[in-house]
Protein backbone atom coordinates (compact mmCIF):
# COMPACT_ATOMS: atom_id res chain seq x y z
CA UNK A 1 0.00 0.00 0.00
CA UNK A 2 1.18 3.29 -1.18
CA UNK A 3 -0.39 6.68 1.15
CA UNK A 4 0.72 9.62 -0.60
CA UNK A 5 3.09 11.49 1.96
CA UNK A 6 1.00 14.62 3.05
CA UNK A 7 2.71 16.53 6.00
CA UNK A 8 -1.52 16.91 7.39
CA UNK A 9 -1.78 13.32 7.60
CA UNK A 10 0.20 14.70 11.06
CA UNK A 11 -2.37 17.33 11.82
CA UNK A 12 -5.20 14.81 11.11
CA UNK A 13 -3.71 12.24 13.83
CA UNK A 14 -3.43 14.84 16.52
CA UNK A 15 -6.96 16.20 16.12
CA UNK A 16 -8.31 12.62 16.27
CA UNK A 17 -6.17 11.22 18.97
CA UNK A 18 -5.70 14.76 20.59
CA UNK A 19 -9.06 16.90 19.73
CA UNK A 20 -9.47 18.42 23.40
CA UNK A 21 -5.50 19.22 23.88
CA UNK A 22 -3.91 22.65 23.33
CA UNK A 23 -2.40 23.13 19.91
CA UNK A 24 -1.84 26.40 19.79
CA UNK A 25 -1.27 29.24 21.79
CA UNK A 26 -0.88 33.06 20.44
CA UNK A 27 -1.81 36.37 21.47
CA UNK A 28 -4.91 36.25 19.87
CA UNK A 29 -6.43 33.30 21.81
CA UNK A 30 -5.87 29.95 22.33
CA UNK A 31 -7.00 26.83 19.82
CA UNK A 32 -7.51 22.87 20.75
CA UNK A 33 -6.44 20.63 18.32
CA UNK A 34 -9.71 20.08 17.08
CA UNK A 35 -10.31 24.04 16.68
CA UNK A 36 -7.17 23.82 14.94
CA UNK A 37 -7.89 21.55 12.28
CA UNK A 38 -11.36 23.05 11.63
CA UNK A 39 -9.56 26.34 11.28
CA UNK A 40 -7.06 24.52 8.67
CA UNK A 41 -10.26 23.23 6.95
CA UNK A 42 -11.66 26.54 6.41
CA UNK A 43 -8.44 28.14 5.67
CA UNK A 44 -8.07 25.70 2.73
CA UNK A 45 -11.84 25.98 1.94
CA UNK A 46 -12.16 29.22 1.63
CA UNK A 47 -8.75 29.79 -0.18
CA UNK A 48 -10.63 27.30 -3.13
CA UNK A 49 -13.46 29.90 -2.83
CA UNK A 50 -11.31 32.27 -4.68
CA UNK A 51 -9.78 30.08 -7.14
CA UNK A 52 -6.89 28.75 -5.48
CA UNK A 53 -6.39 25.71 -7.10
CA UNK A 54 -3.37 22.59 -7.07
CA UNK A 55 -0.34 24.01 -8.01
CA UNK A 56 -1.23 27.42 -7.44
CA UNK A 57 0.87 29.73 -5.13
CA UNK A 58 -0.31 31.25 -1.86
CA UNK A 59 1.75 33.73 -0.08
CA UNK A 60 2.16 34.95 3.35
CA UNK A 61 3.63 37.66 4.93
CA UNK A 62 3.15 37.44 8.65
CA UNK A 63 4.87 37.14 12.23
CA UNK A 64 4.76 33.70 13.71
CA UNK A 65 0.83 33.40 14.42
CA UNK A 66 -1.46 31.32 14.07
CA UNK A 67 -2.33 32.40 10.54
CA UNK A 68 1.09 31.25 9.37
CA UNK A 69 1.10 28.08 10.89
CA UNK A 70 -2.61 27.47 9.77
CA UNK A 71 -1.46 28.25 6.50
CA UNK A 72 1.54 25.39 6.87
CA UNK A 73 -1.42 23.10 6.42
CA UNK A 74 -4.13 24.75 4.91
CA UNK A 75 -2.28 25.83 1.83
CA UNK A 76 -0.59 22.48 1.00
CA UNK A 77 -3.38 20.37 1.82
CA UNK A 78 -5.13 20.06 -1.32
CA UNK A 79 -1.84 20.55 -4.07
CA UNK A 80 -1.30 24.49 -3.81
CA UNK A 81 2.08 26.04 -2.91
CA UNK A 82 3.19 28.03 0.34
CA UNK A 83 5.60 30.36 0.12
CA UNK A 84 6.37 32.14 3.40
CA UNK A 85 8.19 35.66 2.92
CA UNK A 86 11.04 36.61 5.01
CA UNK A 87 9.60 40.22 6.72
CA UNK A 88 13.01 41.74 7.06
CA UNK A 89 13.23 41.83 2.99
CA UNK A 90 12.87 45.30 0.96
CA UNK A 91 9.83 46.21 -1.29
CA UNK A 92 12.04 45.08 -3.93
CA UNK A 93 12.76 42.02 -2.98
CA UNK A 94 9.36 41.16 -2.70
CA UNK A 95 8.45 42.61 -6.31
CA UNK A 96 10.94 40.08 -7.61
CA UNK A 97 10.03 36.97 -5.63
CA UNK A 98 5.62 37.83 -6.23
CA UNK A 99 7.39 37.99 -10.22
CA UNK A 100 8.40 34.97 -9.93
CA UNK A 101 6.37 32.71 -7.70
CA UNK A 102 3.06 34.64 -9.05
CA UNK A 103 0.89 33.90 -6.22
CA UNK A 104 -2.85 34.19 -6.42
CA UNK A 105 -3.19 35.35 -3.07
CA UNK A 106 -1.25 37.37 -0.30
CA UNK A 107 -2.10 36.58 3.57
CA UNK A 108 -0.33 39.65 5.33
CA UNK A 109 -0.32 40.91 8.69
CA UNK A 110 -1.72 44.42 9.52
CA UNK A 111 1.62 46.24 10.05
CA UNK A 112 2.87 44.68 6.33
CA UNK A 113 -0.39 46.70 4.76
CA UNK A 114 2.16 49.59 2.82
CA UNK A 115 3.99 46.42 1.46
CA UNK A 116 0.61 45.10 0.13
CA UNK A 117 -0.58 47.89 -1.09
CA UNK A 118 2.62 48.21 -3.10
CA UNK A 119 2.70 44.68 -4.48
CA UNK A 120 -1.38 44.81 -5.41
CA UNK A 121 -0.21 47.96 -7.24
CA UNK A 122 2.15 45.98 -9.39
CA UNK A 123 -0.70 42.83 -9.86
CA UNK A 124 -4.09 44.34 -9.25
CA UNK A 125 -5.19 40.58 -9.75
CA UNK A 126 -3.77 39.27 -6.62
CA UNK A 127 -6.16 39.03 -3.94
CA UNK A 128 -4.97 40.13 -0.94
CA UNK A 129 -6.28 38.91 2.31
CA UNK A 130 -5.40 41.00 5.74
CA UNK A 131 -4.83 39.78 9.49
CA UNK A 132 -6.05 41.91 11.84
CA UNK A 133 -7.39 44.33 9.61
CA UNK A 134 -11.02 44.38 10.71
CA UNK A 135 -12.48 46.18 7.85
CA UNK A 136 -12.89 45.03 4.19
CA UNK A 137 -12.32 48.57 2.42
CA UNK A 138 -9.38 48.65 -0.04
CA UNK A 139 -10.45 45.68 -1.66
CA UNK A 140 -8.85 43.26 1.67
CA UNK A 141 -10.38 40.55 2.98
CA UNK A 142 -10.62 40.26 6.80
CA UNK A 143 -8.45 36.79 7.54
CA UNK A 144 -11.55 35.67 10.84
CA UNK A 145 -14.10 36.90 8.59
CA UNK A 146 -13.22 34.84 5.25
CA UNK A 147 -12.80 31.77 7.19
CA UNK A 148 -15.61 32.32 9.70
CA UNK A 149 -17.53 32.05 5.93
CA UNK A 150 -15.87 28.93 4.96
CA UNK A 151 -16.95 25.35 5.69
CA UNK A 152 -15.39 23.18 8.10
CA UNK A 153 -15.57 20.08 6.27
CA UNK A 154 -12.26 17.88 5.26
CA UNK A 155 -10.67 19.91 1.72
CA UNK A 156 -7.75 17.58 1.61
CA UNK A 157 -6.62 15.81 -1.31
CA UNK A 158 -6.41 11.87 -0.71
CA UNK A 159 -4.78 11.55 -3.96
CA UNK A 160 -2.51 14.15 -3.67
CA UNK A 161 1.26 13.62 -5.46
CA UNK A 162 3.84 13.43 -3.15
CA UNK A 163 6.60 14.47 -5.24
CA UNK A 164 5.02 17.80 -5.91
CA UNK A 165 5.96 20.65 -4.85
CA UNK A 166 4.72 22.07 -1.11
CA UNK A 167 6.58 25.07 -0.12
CA UNK A 168 8.69 27.70 -1.56
CA UNK A 169 11.35 29.32 0.62
CA UNK A 170 13.39 32.08 -0.73
CA UNK A 171 16.69 32.10 0.35
CA UNK A 172 20.06 34.60 -0.34
CA UNK A 173 22.73 33.19 -2.91
CA UNK A 174 25.83 34.76 -3.86
CA UNK A 175 24.69 36.75 -6.72
CA UNK A 176 22.59 38.67 -4.23
CA UNK A 177 18.65 37.94 -5.90
CA UNK A 178 17.16 35.16 -3.69
CA UNK A 179 16.40 31.74 -5.25
CA UNK A 180 12.85 29.77 -4.29
CA UNK A 181 13.79 26.62 -2.43
CA UNK A 182 11.09 23.89 -3.77
CA UNK A 183 10.60 21.48 -1.03
CA UNK A 184 8.04 18.35 -2.26
CA UNK A 185 5.35 17.13 0.03
CA UNK A 186 8.01 14.04 0.23
CA UNK A 187 10.53 15.91 1.52
CA UNK A 188 8.35 18.06 4.23
CA UNK A 189 6.83 14.64 5.70
CA UNK A 190 10.23 12.41 5.42
CA UNK A 191 11.95 15.67 7.09
CA UNK A 192 9.92 15.31 9.63
CA UNK A 193 10.22 11.70 10.63
CA UNK A 194 13.92 12.04 10.36
CA UNK A 195 14.07 14.43 13.02
CA UNK A 196 12.16 12.72 15.60
CA UNK A 197 14.42 9.62 16.22
CA UNK A 198 15.48 10.63 19.52
CA UNK A 199 14.50 14.17 19.65
CA UNK A 200 12.19 13.87 23.11
CA UNK A 201 9.09 15.77 21.16
CA UNK A 202 6.25 14.08 22.70
CA UNK A 203 2.55 15.16 23.67
CA UNK A 204 4.14 16.61 26.48
CA UNK A 205 6.53 18.90 24.30
CA UNK A 206 5.57 22.82 24.71
CA UNK A 207 7.36 24.58 21.76
CA UNK A 208 7.79 28.67 21.88
CA UNK A 209 8.43 29.19 17.94
CA UNK A 210 10.92 31.88 18.67
CA UNK A 211 13.04 30.98 14.86
CA UNK A 212 10.58 33.00 11.94
CA UNK A 213 8.41 30.43 10.53
CA UNK A 214 9.09 32.00 7.06
CA UNK A 215 13.00 31.17 7.80
CA UNK A 216 14.16 28.03 6.14
CA UNK A 217 11.49 26.14 6.85
CA UNK A 218 10.80 27.17 10.39
CA UNK A 219 13.48 24.30 11.19
CA UNK A 220 10.69 21.76 10.38
CA UNK A 221 8.50 22.47 13.57
CA UNK A 222 5.11 22.98 12.33
CA UNK A 223 5.62 19.47 11.25
CA UNK A 224 7.16 17.28 13.41
CA UNK A 225 5.74 19.49 17.10
CA UNK A 226 2.43 19.00 14.87
CA UNK A 227 3.14 14.63 14.11
CA UNK A 228 3.49 14.19 18.09
CA UNK A 229 0.90 16.44 19.20
CA UNK A 230 2.48 19.30 21.21
CA UNK A 231 1.63 22.72 21.95
CA UNK A 232 2.89 25.32 19.45
CA UNK A 233 3.28 28.42 21.08
CA UNK A 234 3.82 31.81 19.01
CA UNK A 235 6.35 34.64 19.63
CA UNK A 236 5.81 37.72 17.09
CA UNK A 237 8.85 39.34 17.85
CA UNK A 238 11.97 38.07 19.34
CA UNK A 239 11.79 40.35 22.77
CA UNK A 240 14.60 38.19 25.54
CA UNK A 241 11.95 39.48 28.42
CA UNK A 242 9.22 38.05 26.37
CA UNK A 243 10.86 34.86 25.70
CA UNK A 244 11.28 34.56 28.89
CA UNK A 245 8.28 35.17 30.45
CA UNK A 246 6.43 32.58 27.95
CA UNK A 247 8.67 29.98 29.32
CA UNK A 248 7.86 30.52 32.31
CA UNK A 249 4.05 31.20 32.02
CA UNK A 250 3.48 28.09 29.30
CA UNK A 251 5.98 25.81 31.35
CA UNK A 252 7.84 25.56 27.76
CA UNK A 253 10.12 22.69 27.50
CA UNK A 254 12.05 23.50 23.83
CA UNK A 255 13.41 26.06 21.52
CA UNK A 256 15.45 26.64 18.79
CA UNK A 257 17.68 29.97 18.82
CA UNK A 258 20.91 31.21 16.79
CA UNK A 259 23.66 32.12 18.99
CA UNK A 260 22.48 35.62 18.96
CA UNK A 261 19.27 34.65 20.62
CA UNK A 262 20.80 33.01 23.31
CA UNK A 263 23.32 35.30 24.23
CA UNK A 264 20.39 38.35 24.39
CA UNK A 265 18.56 35.77 26.46
CA UNK A 266 21.32 35.31 29.16
CA UNK A 267 22.26 39.22 28.85
CA UNK A 268 19.01 40.00 30.48
CA UNK A 269 19.96 41.66 34.19
CA UNK A 270 17.20 39.89 36.01
CA UNK A 271 16.88 36.57 34.49
CA UNK A 272 17.05 34.45 37.73
CA UNK A 273 14.24 36.09 38.59
CA UNK A 274 12.09 34.12 36.08
CA UNK A 275 11.33 30.36 36.97
CA UNK A 276 13.16 28.64 33.52
CA UNK A 277 12.76 24.66 35.07
CA UNK A 278 10.60 23.13 32.41
CA UNK A 279 13.53 24.33 29.75
CA UNK A 280 14.60 20.78 28.79
CA UNK A 281 16.21 21.90 25.58
CA UNK A 282 17.30 24.85 23.39
CA UNK A 283 18.49 23.61 19.88
CA UNK A 284 21.34 26.26 18.34
CA UNK A 285 22.24 26.52 15.03
CA UNK A 286 23.14 29.15 12.61
CA UNK A 287 26.63 28.96 13.66
CA UNK A 288 29.24 26.71 15.60
CA UNK A 289 29.25 27.02 19.53
CA UNK A 290 32.28 27.02 21.50
CA UNK A 291 32.41 24.83 24.37
CA UNK A 292 32.88 27.33 26.86
CA UNK A 293 29.82 28.82 25.57
CA UNK A 294 27.61 25.64 25.39
CA UNK A 295 28.78 25.22 29.42
CA UNK A 296 27.77 28.66 30.42
CA UNK A 297 24.17 28.31 28.64
CA UNK A 298 23.87 25.08 30.39
CA UNK A 299 25.39 26.04 33.96
CA UNK A 300 22.90 28.94 33.63
CA UNK A 301 19.62 27.36 32.40
CA UNK A 302 20.32 24.75 34.80
CA UNK A 303 18.56 21.11 33.26
CA UNK A 304 18.54 22.42 29.98
CA UNK A 305 20.58 20.42 26.97
CA UNK A 306 22.09 22.91 24.67
CA UNK A 307 21.70 21.09 21.26
CA UNK A 308 23.94 22.09 18.17
CA UNK A 309 22.95 21.39 15.03
CA UNK A 310 22.83 22.39 10.93
CA UNK A 311 20.91 22.56 8.06
CA UNK A 312 19.99 25.03 5.07
CA UNK A 313 16.79 25.48 3.20
CA UNK A 314 17.55 22.92 0.68
CA UNK A 315 17.30 20.48 3.03
CA UNK A 316 14.11 21.27 4.68
CA UNK A 317 16.83 22.54 6.57
CA UNK A 318 18.07 20.29 9.14
CA UNK A 319 21.20 17.85 8.32
CA UNK A 320 22.29 17.08 11.38
CA UNK A 321 22.16 17.44 15.36
CA UNK A 322 24.39 17.34 18.00
CA UNK A 323 22.88 14.65 20.05
CA UNK A 324 25.45 12.90 22.82
CA UNK A 325 25.67 9.78 21.50
CA UNK A 326 25.44 6.89 23.95
CA UNK A 327 29.14 5.46 23.35
CA UNK A 328 30.28 9.00 24.56
CA UNK A 329 29.18 8.86 28.29
CA UNK A 330 32.76 7.93 29.86
CA UNK A 331 34.32 11.36 27.44
CA UNK A 332 35.41 14.23 29.56
CA UNK A 333 32.83 17.09 29.92
CA UNK A 334 35.05 19.74 27.75
CA UNK A 335 35.28 17.11 25.01
CA UNK A 336 31.05 16.52 24.98
CA UNK A 337 30.60 19.90 25.32
CA UNK A 338 32.38 19.97 21.98
CA UNK A 339 30.11 18.04 20.58
CA UNK A 340 27.30 19.39 21.86
CA UNK A 341 28.32 22.63 20.44
CA UNK A 342 29.19 21.52 16.85
CA UNK A 343 26.78 20.78 13.78
CA UNK A 344 26.34 17.33 14.83
CA UNK A 345 25.80 13.51 13.12
CA UNK A 346 23.85 13.83 10.49
CA UNK A 347 19.95 12.66 10.81
CA UNK A 348 18.18 8.88 10.22
CA UNK A 349 17.89 9.00 6.40
CA UNK A 350 20.97 11.17 5.87
CA UNK A 351 24.08 10.74 4.34
CA UNK A 352 27.39 13.35 4.25
CA UNK A 353 30.66 13.45 2.89
CA UNK A 354 33.65 15.59 2.24
CA UNK A 355 35.16 16.53 -0.94
CA UNK A 356 38.29 17.80 -1.74
CA UNK A 357 38.88 20.39 -3.86
CA UNK A 358 39.61 17.84 -6.61
CA UNK A 359 36.01 16.30 -5.50
CA UNK A 360 38.48 13.29 -3.80
CA UNK A 361 36.51 12.13 -0.82
CA UNK A 362 38.16 13.32 2.50
CA UNK A 363 38.87 11.28 5.64
CA UNK A 364 36.78 11.44 8.86
CA UNK A 365 39.71 12.33 10.73
CA UNK A 366 38.41 15.79 12.32
CA UNK A 367 41.61 17.51 10.58
CA UNK A 368 40.54 17.17 7.10
CA UNK A 369 38.53 20.26 5.89
CA UNK A 370 36.80 20.21 2.35
CA UNK A 371 32.83 20.96 1.04
CA UNK A 372 29.80 18.84 3.22
CA UNK A 373 28.16 17.22 0.24
CA UNK A 374 24.24 15.45 1.52
CA UNK A 375 22.21 13.15 0.40
CA UNK A 376 19.31 12.04 1.66
CA UNK A 377 14.51 12.29 1.51
CA UNK A 378 15.34 15.91 2.97
CA UNK A 379 16.94 17.43 -0.42
CA UNK A 380 14.75 20.31 -2.45
CA UNK A 381 13.42 19.01 -5.66
CA UNK A 382 15.42 22.13 -6.93
CA UNK A 383 14.89 26.05 -7.59
CA UNK A 384 11.81 27.09 -8.60
CA UNK A 385 12.53 28.54 -12.29
CA UNK A 386 16.06 27.86 -12.14
CA UNK A 387 16.96 24.60 -13.36
CA UNK A 388 20.90 25.96 -14.07
CA UNK A 389 20.85 26.92 -10.20
CA UNK A 390 19.90 23.52 -9.73
CA UNK A 391 22.51 21.81 -11.54
CA UNK A 392 25.09 23.65 -10.11
CA UNK A 393 24.14 22.42 -6.71
CA UNK A 394 23.07 19.35 -6.89
CA UNK A 395 25.61 17.40 -9.03
CA UNK A 396 25.86 13.49 -9.16
CA UNK A 397 23.10 12.79 -6.93
CA UNK A 398 24.69 14.93 -3.69
CA UNK A 399 23.96 18.50 -2.49
CA UNK A 400 26.84 20.66 -2.46
CA UNK A 401 26.08 23.20 0.31
CA UNK A 402 29.55 25.05 -0.36
CA UNK A 403 30.41 25.03 3.47
CA UNK A 404 33.50 23.72 4.73
CA UNK A 405 33.81 21.49 7.15
CA UNK A 406 35.33 18.49 9.00
CA UNK A 407 33.89 15.39 10.38
CA UNK A 408 35.80 13.25 13.04
CA UNK A 409 35.86 9.70 13.79
CA UNK A 410 32.40 9.90 15.84
CA UNK A 411 31.10 11.08 12.94
CA UNK A 412 30.28 15.01 14.02
CA UNK A 413 30.43 17.61 12.13
CA UNK A 414 32.03 20.65 12.45
CA UNK A 415 31.63 23.58 10.16
CA UNK A 416 34.75 25.85 9.61
CA UNK A 417 34.14 28.23 6.76
CA UNK A 418 32.10 29.19 4.19
CA UNK A 419 32.85 28.63 -0.01
CA UNK A 420 30.58 30.72 -0.57
CA UNK A 421 30.86 34.61 1.05
CA UNK A 422 27.72 34.89 2.57
CA UNK A 423 27.39 36.77 6.16
CA UNK A 424 25.44 35.29 8.60
CA UNK A 425 24.06 37.70 10.91
CA UNK A 426 21.30 37.22 13.87
CA UNK A 427 20.64 34.24 11.77
CA UNK A 428 19.81 35.83 8.63
CA UNK A 429 21.83 34.94 5.68
CA UNK A 430 23.70 38.34 3.93
CA UNK A 431 24.85 38.29 0.75
CA UNK A 432 28.09 39.89 0.52
CA UNK A 433 28.39 40.19 -3.43
CA UNK A 434 25.19 42.33 -2.51
CA UNK A 435 26.58 44.87 -0.84
CA UNK A 436 29.74 45.21 -3.28
CA UNK A 437 27.40 45.85 -5.72
CA UNK A 438 25.49 48.85 -4.27
CA UNK A 439 29.33 49.84 -2.64
CA UNK A 440 30.58 50.12 -6.31
CA UNK A 441 27.61 51.96 -7.66
CA UNK A 442 29.26 55.03 -5.30
CA UNK A 443 30.83 57.46 -7.74
CA UNK A 444 34.12 57.52 -4.84
CA UNK A 445 34.57 54.11 -4.61
CA UNK A 446 37.37 52.26 -6.27
CA UNK A 447 37.41 49.06 -5.35
CA UNK A 448 35.59 46.93 -2.42
CA UNK A 449 34.98 43.81 -0.48
CA UNK A 450 32.37 42.90 2.26
CA UNK A 451 33.23 40.17 4.92
CA UNK A 452 31.69 38.82 8.13
CA UNK A 453 33.13 40.85 10.88
CA UNK A 454 32.54 39.10 14.37
CA UNK A 455 30.00 40.49 16.57
CA UNK A 456 29.15 39.59 20.16
CA UNK A 457 25.28 40.15 19.81
CA UNK A 458 24.83 39.35 15.93
CA UNK A 459 27.57 36.89 15.37
CA UNK A 460 28.86 38.86 12.83
CA UNK A 461 28.06 41.68 10.87
CA UNK A 462 28.86 43.22 7.46
CA UNK A 463 32.12 45.08 7.45
CA UNK A 464 33.47 47.04 3.95
CA UNK A 465 37.30 47.44 3.56
CA UNK A 466 37.08 50.28 0.43
CA UNK A 467 39.63 51.92 -1.98
CA UNK A 468 38.78 54.91 -2.88
CA UNK A 469 39.38 56.63 -6.58
CA UNK A 470 42.37 58.78 -6.60
CA UNK A 471 41.36 62.51 -5.84
CA UNK A 472 37.93 61.48 -4.22
CA UNK A 473 36.92 61.35 -0.55
CA UNK A 474 34.08 59.62 1.12
CA UNK A 475 33.32 59.00 4.73
CA UNK A 476 32.67 55.80 6.68
CA UNK A 477 29.23 57.41 7.86
CA UNK A 478 28.21 58.55 3.83
CA UNK A 479 29.56 54.81 2.29
CA UNK A 480 27.42 52.98 5.24
CA UNK A 481 24.10 55.54 4.81
CA UNK A 482 24.66 54.98 1.34
CA UNK A 483 23.93 51.58 1.21
CA UNK A 484 21.41 51.23 4.10
CA UNK A 485 19.39 53.75 1.72
CA UNK A 486 19.45 50.71 -0.69
CA UNK A 487 19.10 47.29 1.11
CA UNK A 488 17.06 45.66 4.21
CA UNK A 489 17.50 46.72 7.05
CA UNK A 490 19.31 43.76 8.70
CA UNK A 491 21.92 43.75 6.00
CA UNK A 492 23.18 47.63 6.35
CA UNK A 493 26.91 47.70 6.87
CA UNK A 494 27.98 48.46 10.14
CA UNK A 495 31.64 49.49 9.62
CA UNK A 496 34.10 50.35 7.12
CA UNK A 497 38.14 50.76 6.77
CA UNK A 498 39.85 52.36 3.81
CA UNK A 499 43.03 50.85 3.07
CA UNK A 500 45.13 51.87 -0.14
CA UNK A 501 44.74 48.61 -1.61
CA UNK A 502 42.89 45.28 -1.28
CA UNK A 503 45.40 41.92 -1.27
CA UNK A 504 44.41 40.37 -4.17
CA UNK A 505 46.07 36.90 -6.06
CA UNK A 506 48.27 36.45 -8.74
CA UNK A 507 45.43 36.78 -11.35
CA UNK A 508 44.31 40.27 -9.25
CA UNK A 509 41.27 38.15 -7.75
CA UNK A 510 40.77 39.70 -4.10
CA UNK A 511 41.31 37.80 -1.36
CA UNK A 512 38.56 37.37 0.96
CA UNK A 513 39.84 35.41 3.29
CA UNK A 514 43.13 37.38 3.97
CA UNK A 515 40.76 40.56 5.33
CA UNK A 516 38.15 37.79 6.69
CA UNK A 517 41.25 36.39 8.81
CA UNK A 518 41.96 40.38 10.08
CA UNK A 519 38.48 39.61 12.21
CA UNK A 520 38.03 36.32 13.57
CA UNK A 521 38.07 36.32 17.46
CA UNK A 522 36.29 34.36 20.31
CA UNK A 523 32.84 36.51 20.93
CA UNK A 524 30.85 33.60 23.20
CA UNK A 525 32.80 34.28 26.29
CA UNK A 526 31.82 37.97 26.94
Amino acid sequence: MMVPMNVNRFLNRAARLYPRKVAVVDQDGTFTYAEFHRRVQRLSNALRGLGVGPGDRVAVLAYNNHPLLEAYFGVVQFGAILVPLNIRLTVDDFRYILRDAAPKVLIFDADFEPVARALKADNPALELVAIQIASRADGYRDYEQWLAEAPDRYAGADDLDENGVAEIFYTSGTTGRPKGVALTHRNLYLHALQILPGSGYSDRTVYLHTIPLFHVNGWGTPHYITAVAGTHVMLRKFVPATVLDLIQRHRVTAAAMVPTMVNMLLAVPDLDRYDLSSLERITVGGAPSPSSFVRRVMDTVAGTEYLGGYGLSEACPVVSFAHLKSTLDDADPEAKDRWRGSAGIPLVGVEVKLLGSDGEELPWDGRSVGELVVRGDNVMAGYWNQPEATAEVIRNGWLHTGDMATIDPEGYIRIVDRKKDIIISGGENISSTELEDVLYTHPAVYECVVVGKPDPKWGEVPHAVVVLKPGMTATAEELMAYVAARVAPFKVIKSVAFQDELPKTGTGKILKTVIRDQFRSAIFDA
